[in-house]
């Protein structure tokens, strides 16, 4: 698996061009640093949610809704902040 995840990097071409790292950045109207910090803010998160179902897996009565709560919580800021079409990300 991991053979694959680094063929697959490895075949892109990263020629860098002007577009390669602020098109997305233009798109979701961000500066780097604001980025960074909201994509470590979903980072965290998704670790915290993570390590809550790992426990909650091993000992049931622990954290029974903590992770969804996150997961919904997140998902909620994200559609409020209008990042994704919900229905065009479901499609495929």
């Amino acid at each position: 698996m991991v053979y694959t995840v680094i063929r697959i990097f490895w075949s892109f071409d990263m020629t860098p061009s002007p577009n390669y790292f602020n098109a997305h950045l233009r798109e979701v109207d961000e500066s780097y640093g604001r980025h960074f910090l909201h994509a470590g803010y979903y980072f965290v998160m998704l670790l915290a949610a993570a390590i809550c179902a790992l426990i909650h897996a091993i000992l049931p009565f622990l954290f029974e809704k903590t992770s969804s709560q996150i997961i919904l919580k997140l998902y909620t800021k994200m559609t409020a902040r209008k990042l994704f079409d919900a229905q065009s990300s479901s499609q495929g």
